[in-house]
This record gives C-alpha cells, structure tokens and sequence, in this order.
C-alpha cells in the first residue's frame, strides 16, 4: 500500500531534480558554442594557417644541365655543408629573408644536383667519427620564426627534404606571429621533416659591456653593472651562462622535444673575439659541456664539416641570403665541398684560389708573375681550396719557382688553416722552415741551397710529418703535436719582393695524394677465421669508439632510429689489416626505389669499397671514408632482396651481386674489414636489413 503522506514530497524531489537536469543540459548547450569559439581562437592564435603552395618552379634546362655536370666532379660521399637560413617570407627588406620562391628554387636546385638533406642526428654522428654521407647539406634555420611553419615546412614537403630549427626557447610564442608557438612546433616535430636545437634561452640579444656604453653579445660577453662599475666576473658571468642554458634545455623536456645536441651562436659571436680574460672559461668550453658542436658563421679559420670542424667541435656554415639565387647556392655549396687533395695544374684554376693578404683581389697573376700587383706592396699570397682542402692530410705538393733575385723570396706552407701550419721560405741561397702564422711564427730550421733563380719545392705530409724537400737534395722536417682534425690543411703560396725589381713566380703547382698511414697487424687483430659477424658479443660502431645503434639478432643486422641513414662498421680497429677475404649478406627489405643497402669491405683504408643495392640497381663507390665516388653501376632485376658477395685480394676487389653482376676492380694492397649501412629518402619507409651476414679467408692475390 503506498504511503500517501509522502507521495507529494517524492514527487517535488524528482521534479527538482528533472529541472536541475533540464538546465544544465541548456547551459551546456548554449556554452558549447562559446567554448568552440574559445578554443578555435586559441588554435588560430597558437597554429597560424600555412600557405598554400604555388606552382613547381621551373628551372632552365641548361642550368640543371651545368649543376649535375658540377656535381659529377665532386665526391659521391663527402662531408656535408652546413646552411645558414634565419626566415622564409614573401615581402621583407631584410637581405636575411629569403622569400618561399627562392627558397624552393634553391631546394630544387641542390636536388638537380644531387644533394639530399641530413636530419642532425646524422650529422651529429658523423662529426663523432662516422663515414661521410651520400652528397649532403645539413639546413639550419636560425631564431625560431614563423615563417618556418607557414612557408617553409610546405616547400621541404614537396623535395622530401629536412630542416632543423635553433630556437630562442625564450621567445617561442612571444611577439606572434613572429615568432614559432609551441604548438607549431609541435606539428612541424610530428611531420619528420624538422629537428630542434638551441640558440639560447633568452641571450639573443647586444648588451653593454663595457663603462663606454659598447654594445655586443649579452652571451659571448661580460656584461657591464653600472651600479657597480664594473664588469661581471668571470664566476658571475659562468653562472649567467649555465643557469640560461639550463632553462633552455629544459624548455626542449617540458615539451616533449629530444634534447638538443648542436648549438647555434647568436650574431656568430664567440667569447673568443669578446671581453672574457685570457687565461679563463671560454664560451665555446662551456658549451661543450652540454652540446657535441657548435655552429656559427663567421670564423677565424677554414671550418666547413668536417674532421678538422670535428676536433675544434665547432663548424662554419654557408649563410644564405635574400639575392642568394639558385645558382650561386649549388656553386657555394660545390666550392665547400671537401674534396681529395688531387690537383695537376691548381695555378690554371684562378677561381681555386683565395687571396690571403687582406687585398680581397682575385687572379693568380701575382703568383705566376703575370701581375697586376697591389701598388706599393711587397708581399702577396692565396690559399689554395681553403674550403675543400680543410681535411687534407697524406699528400705531396710541388711547386717551381723562377726569377728569384737578391731581396726576394717565395714561400710554400702545407696543413693550411691548421693549428700548426707549416711553411718554408726559399730565397736564391736559403731555404728556412717555420711552424705557425703571423705573430705566433717560429723558425724551425734554416739550411744553404746551392745559389739558383729557379728551385723546385716539395712538400710531404702525412700523420704528424711535415717534410720540404728543395731541389730533391736539401731536406727539412718537422714534426708536429697536433693530431688528428687538429692537424689537417692544404696549401698555400706566398710571393715578396723586397727589391722593387721584377717579382718571383711560381711556374707549375701541382698536388697528389699518398698512401695514407695504416694501422699495422699486431696482438689485437681478429682472426679472419674466427670471425663470427652476427655474434651479439661483437662491436659494430660507426666511429671509433662510438657503438652503432643496429640491432644484432637472428640471422640479421636491423638499423634502428628515426634517421635516414645508418652506418655500422665491425671490430674496425681489430681488422685494420685484413686482406684476402669474402665477405657476403643478402641485402633485403628493399620494399621501395627509394632505400638501399650496401656491403662495404676494406673499411679505414683511403680505397674503401661498398656495394649500395636497391631494387632495381647497384652503385659500386671507392675512395676513403670521408671522399667516395661511384665506380660503377648496374641494373638489377627487380626484386625486394639481392644477394652481394665481395672478395678482397692484395691487387683487386671482385663484386658479385645476385650471380648476375661480376665486377672487379684494381687494389694496392689497401687492406681494412667490413661494414653495412642504410639509406632511405623519409622515415615512414623501413629501414632494409642485411642478413646471412659472413665473412671467411680467400684464397686470392
């Protein structure tokens, strides 16, 4: 029976709620819009709308023409060169602006070319020591700016390309839409096509420096406390530095970005050319601490990528302009390009030839002694490739001098750009050697020659010896104490004349490379018989010292990782003098055109070969490590996996590839093991593998 004393109560309580109900479903409706309209602001203020493309550039047939005849010349693999841009925009008058249709004509133009781009994974590898990469440019965007996310992203979409942008953590979301958000950055991470690195947290900026108001890099300086009158002292101006640095690496964690590894000087200033006291804490020391390099764009010496850039941990990129047009960046990127130290006739070459005595004229006349020279000077000089050459190292230098007379002499320096150059000076009668440059020179050594206005000079370079030999009689050598990077350059020359009569000249230069020094076999060699290739206990490293991130398991080796390239060398210091050997794998998971695999064997010598196949083909490279070229190619049956085999004797290397392709090339005794690296154009594809992976003895010259 119901208890109708509180059947009103019952039905009043239901009621109130039925209403409560009623209304906050009304409230929801009518604060749906509001907060879609919230939120929708929030996205258009944090994720600016990026512009649509225009059509594909179009570029004349005669130049691309000339630019893939340009890049023939150049090494297949080579060190990459670094690119300075700072923003993409249609309309500005800053000549730092490069607008969206240079900006793709510039991408189309290196891919013409045959350059691809590294992700700075990549290039943080090889500074560590790894092989230098298929024709690269490594692209680096300075400051952070919008225009990177509304132009530029569309524009590597469209060439398959990659970019890294060096942030000013500070700045990011401030003074929009100047600067990136961190919600476009977010997207512009997930896409693949860009990394993030640092270029301060808030030190961006020129701050006073000094009691007569100087301005300059509030991070390369001490800063001046004008209510103390004083600079800051080392020990404050070290904790400036750390505590900003901190943040801004922070500011990469609490955003979900990988740590950064490379690091961007603003202005390209460095506490080296600021008010820091010597001895003390430099810049560069400090931030080595917590990055593998740094960047900039001004330096006191050759630094484009490279081992010599390796050893100094910081590299000198290629600034791109607003009138930079297509051509002049595949030119500048060509005459950065490392290269052999091979030259027959280098005094032909003019545009080979930087002037060195602050004249900033051009020509080589003032060394050939076809002139003009500078009024009123007495002395002249121009560095040969000091790009290209940066890491030359085992190779001989030639040159003839003619028309020495009293009060002039010449002078041939070797390892250029070097923290121990080394130079002779050969008048009619003497011949003097001297360590260093400028102020810091010293003489090493001075010996007679036999009285002549004509002497041949060579010179030899190899590991820590320098050693001029002057009329093929008269020696002088030098050993050095750098090694390494720290020790590499090409050559320069040098004329003066002190008599105001007729000036010497060089008649013929030319350049060869030498063997380079090898290790030698000893207690530490691997036997090549007891090579096990797959074992899990062995070392596979892409450099000395620094182990490779392929993963050894089963019957295979996997690269692994969000790059797009991989390199992995076995036991590398233990098989330096391994010859008379094969070396065989099946290279598969070839699902596209677009990735490859190659097999490499003499690894660490100056004639190392690898054997890179895709599904439809086979390149053959020779050449060091750091400066390859392609020595053959084939086409393959298409197919997802090939089969490659190489042998190795003392006088050649024999190349099969799927018992259809038989090549061989010639050898002089190079010997060194073997390695495996992957290659792919995005990082959605797979990586390929290399499986059945074996070495054993050859019984072969």
């Amino acid at each position: 029976m119901t208890d109708l004393s509180t059947a009103p109560r019952r039905r009043g309580l239901t009621h109130w709620v039925a209403r409560l109900a009623l209304a906050a479903v009304a409230l929801t409706v009518l604060a749906l819009p509001f907060y879609a309209g919230w939120k929708y602001y929030v996205f258009r203020r944090d994720v600016t709308p990026q512009a649509a493309l225009a059509d594909p550039v179009r570029l004349p047939k005669a130049e691309q023409a000339a630019w893939q005849s340009g890049a023939a010349a150049l090494p297949d693999t080579a060190a990459p060169v670094v690119l300075t841009y700072h923003d993409i925009s249609p309309k500005s008058d800053s000549q730092y602006i490069v607008t969206p249709d240079a900006f793709d004509q510039q991408l189309s133009a290196l891919e013409t070319a045959g350059y691809r781009t590294l992700t700075t994974d990549e290039f943080v590898d090889y500074l560590k020591g790894g092989p230098a990469p298929p024709r690269s440019v490594y692209i680096t965007f300075d400051d952070g700016t919008n225009g990177l996310w509304v132009y530029a992203d569309r524009i590597l979409a469209r060439h398959h390309m990659h970019a890294a942008s060096y942030l000013i953590t500070g700045k990011v979301g401030k003074n929009r839409p100047y600067y990136l958000s961190w919600d476009e950055i977010s997207r512009m991470a997930s896409s693949g096509r860009w990394d993030f690195q640092d270029h301060t947290h808030d030190l961006h900026w020129r701050g006073v420096v000094d009691d007569k108001g100087t301005e300059a890099s509030a991070l390369a300086n001490r800063l001046w406390l004008p209510d103390q009158k004083r600079d800051e002292t080392s020990d404050e101006y070290v904790a400036r530095i750390g505590a900003d640095l901190a943040r801004s690496v922070q500011d990469f964690a609490d955003h979900d970005l990988p740590k950064p590894q490379m690091f961007a000087y603003p202005f390209s200033e460095m506490s080296e050319r600021g008010n820091l006291p010597v001895p003390g804490p430099s810049l560069q020391s400090l931030l080595e601490k917590t990055f593998a390099a740094t960047l900039t764009d001004v330096s006191r010496r050759p630094l484009p990528a490279g081992r010599r850039a390796a050893a100094a941990r910081q590299v000198q990129r290629l600034e791109v302009y607003q009138h930079t047009t297509a051509k002049d960046l595949v030119a500048d990127v060509a005459r950065w390009t490392l290269v052999p130290p091979v030259a027959e006739a280098a005094l032909d070459h003019a545009e080979q030839w930087t002037r060195s005595d602050g004249s900033n004229d051009t020509g080589t006349g003032v060394l050939t002694g076809a002139g003009p020279y500078p009024a009123g000077a007495t002395y002249v000089s121009a560095d040969y490739l000091p790009m290209a050459s940066a890491d030359w190292t085992d190779y001989t230098a030639t040159a003839t001098v003619t028309d020495l007379a009293d009060n002039t002499n010449v002078g041939l320096t070797a390892r250029v750009g070097s923290l121990e150059p080394i130079s002779v000076s050969v008048s009619r009668n003497t011949a003097v050697l001297y360590r260093g440059t400028g102020d810091k020179r010293e003489q090493l050594a001075s010996k007679p020659l036999v009285p002549a206005a004509t002497h041949t000079v060579e010179v030899t370079v190899t590991g820590t010896t320098t050693r001029f030999t002057i009329d093929g009689r008269t020696e002088l050598t030098a050993t050095g104490t750098a090694v390494g990077g720290n020790a590499t350059g090409g050559i320069a020359l040098n004329v003066r004349n002190g008599a105001g009569g007729k000036w010497p000249a060089f008649s013929k230069v030319a350049v060869k490379q030498t063997a380079a020094t090898g290790a030698t076999a000893g207690p530490s060699q691997l036997d090549i018989a007891k090579a096990v290739l797959l074992d899990p206990a062995a070392s596979w490293a892409f450099a000395p010292g620094e182990s490779s991130s392929m993963k050894v398991g089963g019957d295979g080796l996997s690269p692994q990782g969000l790059a797009l390239s991989d390199y992995a060398a076995y036991e590398q210091l233990r098989t330096a003098s391994w010859t008379r050997y094969t070396v065989r794998g099946t290279v598969a998971r070839l699902n596209t055109p677009q990735v490859s695999g190659a097999l490499w064997a003499r690894v660490g010598s100056s004639q190392a070969v690898s054997v890179e196949v895709s599904r439809r083909g086979v390149k053959v490279l020779s050449g060091s490590a750091d400066n390859r070229k392609v020595v053959a190619s084939k086409t393959l049956a298409d197919a997802d996996h090939h089969d490659v085999t190489i042998t190795v004797g003392a006088e050649a290397t024999w190349i099969t590839v799927d018992d259809a392709v038989h090549l061989m090339l010639p050898a002089k005794g190079e010997t060194g093991g073997v390695a495996y690296s992957a290659y792919r154009d995005v990082t959605r594809h797979a990586w390929p593998t290399v499986r059945n992976l074996k070495v054993t003895p050859a019984e072969v010259k």
